[in-house]
């Protein structure tokens, strides 16, 4: 059976906006991330899978204390690591996007598809119940999802949405 994941609509400093889905025609196989992210104004840097989901209603959701750091099950080593999207998916941690596929430095707007093997909708290192931040390139934050709003952290551009959820049988 399919999985599919979908992040809720994003919304970032003014007019930024977009969504990303995640999809796997069967378990265990790669991972689809369809990303459009829309009128960045050439704010955004990277963007990663964070441990925990946002909790709704905390004064500073996407704080690293609410959401801790990147998805990194495997523990690996980030020093290792190629350059942003000059390595393969499997020389980076499992939530690094921006790591796998590059940055989005400079950029108004991202439309784009990837294939992940390393990024599973199932399983123990499952990305389902987490969430997305999408960080500013000088690290400081703004803007989120439409469902929750929270007060500017200062390290994050946005998250994309509370949590990813698996779609219903």
């Amino acid at each position: 059976r399919a999985t599919d994941c979908f992040l809720g609509s994003w919304f970032g400093p003014g007019m930024s906006n977009g969504q990303v889905w995640f999809s796997q025609a069967v378990p265990q196989g790669p991972t689809t991330i369809n990303v459009s992210l829309m009128n960045l104004n050439s704010l955004a840097g990277g963007y990663h899978v964070h441990i925990l989901p946002i909790k709704p209603g905390s004064v500073d959701p996407c704080s690293n204390a609410n959401i801790l750091g990147h998805f990194n099950p495997l523990a690996w080593n980030i020093s290792n690591s190629p350059a942003p999207g000059a390595g393969t998916v499997d020389q980076y941690e499992i939530g690094d996007i921006s790591g796998k596929f590059g940055m989005l430095t400079g950029l108004d707007q991202s439309e784009a598809v990837y294939m992940d093997p390393d990024m599973p909708l199932t399983g123990p290192y499952s990305i389902v119940g987490r969430s997305i931040v999408v960080h500013r390139t000088n690290g400081s934050s703004i803007g989120n999802s439409t469902r929750i709003g929270y007060k500017n952290s200062g390290q994050k551009m946005a998250s994309i949405v509370a949590d990813i959820q698996a779609s219903p049988p």
